[in-house]
């Protein structure tokens, strides 16, 4: 096989080429249209500013100094769009869909309708009007696409921008940014940079950056050392927070572990919660135990199945648990429990209303209705309503 030149500035009329075919600045190929295609048995070499009308396909098609367009579809091997000492880049403009096994793009890329691409690294811009397929795809400078995406692995070093939905097979590596108008989907996520997206649907998210997102369905676990926003509700089964955290109304997380700062919306539904941190829940919350070493504040109703123990400081409007220990401070208009204890020098503002409370030496309560009540040394009740009173008698109480 030889190799066909096409010069500068001419134009020419082809249909095959056996070998390569070299083109060169200002040339224009028109592809008749009794045929299919430009069929290249070699490679596309072109230098320029160059025209071709119709579509090709080669073995491989290489491009640098200027703009290539392609009026139709084209399907290659291997791609390659190079811009070095190039001062306004190359670019490599397809109207119609691209089909290859590998791309690399120093330059631009613009592709006006589809994307099939085994292996895809992305060094310049890249934008895809159409749906994309792609196996293996690196982003380290930016990329558009128009309409779905799908991937093997994804990895974004650079800007992603992708108007409708985001489906990864396998993992999902975000180091620059990404913003996505529909779904993100991908079994394992990492985010390094900063994400927004309409939905994120995943079995294990790790977020050292930043994310904000609509709503989300977690099927394994949440970690978080950044920032995460969902402005709608949470779904997960397990969620660590160690950096700040926000959950939007009807949220519903299993087992939560609070190390930093936690807000939640109305209408939350939990299993166990524990907080070293700081956390903040809306109206109508309902779960089974919850820990508070740290601060928890309940802007309305709080209801646990299980027990509540406070080591810290707690707020609620009204608060009903099984069991109640508190050896740090609570303040509710009234809380419901079985039994309560009321640790040394602790502090209850509000109503207590158990069937037992044992309030330790130095402890604090505003009021106490009770079956049985037992004070300890220099304990100070605001006001007690109880039927058996075990009291020693340096304890006051009305």
């Amino acid at each position: 096989m030889g190799k066909t030149i096409v010069k500068e500035d001419e134009e020419i009329e082809l249909t095959h080429v056996d070998g390569d075919l070299e083109v060169q600045d200002g040339a224009t190929i028109v592809v008749p249209k009794s045929a299919e295609r430009l069929t290249v048995d070699g490679r596309l070499l072109s230098r320029g500013d160059i025209i071709i009308k119709g579509s090709v396909s080669a073995e491989e098609i290489r491009h640098s100094n200027g703009y290539l367009e392609i009026e139709g579809d084209v399907k290659a091997q291997e791609v390659k769009v190079h811009s070095k000492g190039v001062r306004n880049g190359s670019v490599l403009e397809i109207i119609g869909s691209l089909e290859c096994n590998e791309a690399e793009i120093e330059g631009a890329l613009e592709v006006e309708k589809n994307l099939s691409c085994d292996d895809l690294e992305i060094n310049g811009s890249c934008v895809v009007h159409g749906v994309a397929q792609v196996n293996n795809y690196e982003i380290n400078g930016s990329a558009k696409h128009g309409m779905d995406l799908s991937a093997g692995d994804l990895e974004v070093n650079g800007s992603l921008k992708a108007q409708a939905n985001v489906t990864v097979k396998t993992e999902f590596q975000l180091s620059g940014s990404a913003k996505i108008g529909g779904i993100l989907e991908a079994p394992e996520v990492d985010i390094g940079g900063s994400l927004s997206c309409y939905e994120l649907r995943s079995n294990s998210v790790e977020i050292g950056g930043a994310a904000k997102i609509e709503t989300s369905k977690i099927e394994k676990e949440l970690n978080v050392g950044g920032a995460f926003k969902c402005t709608g509700n949470m779904v997960a089964p397990t969620v660590s927070c160690n950096g700040a955290c926000g959950f939007g109304d009807e949220s519903v997380i299993q087992n939560l572990v609070i190390n930093g700062s936690t807000k939640v919306g109305i209408n939350f539904k939990f299993d166990t919660i524990k907080v070293n941190g700081a956390f903040k829940m809306g109206d109508n919350a309902t779960g089974n135990e919850l820990t508070v070493n740290g601060s928890c504040g309940a802007e309305g109703n709080l209801k646990l199945e299980g027990d509540l123990q406070i080591n810290g400081s707690l707020s609620a409007s009204t608060l009903e648990a099984n069991e109640i220990k508190i050896e740090g401070s609570m303040t509710t208009d009234e809380a419901i429990a079985k039994f309560v204890y009321v640790g040394e020098n602790s502090r209850v503002r509000g109503i207590l209303r158990a069937d037992t409370v044992e309030v330790d030496d130095g402890g604090r309560v505003d009021h106490i209705i009770a079956d049985k009540v037992k004070l300890g040394e220099d304990t100070r009740i605001g006001k007690l309503e109880a039927n058996d009173i075990d009291a020693d008698p340096s304890a006051r109480y009305k």
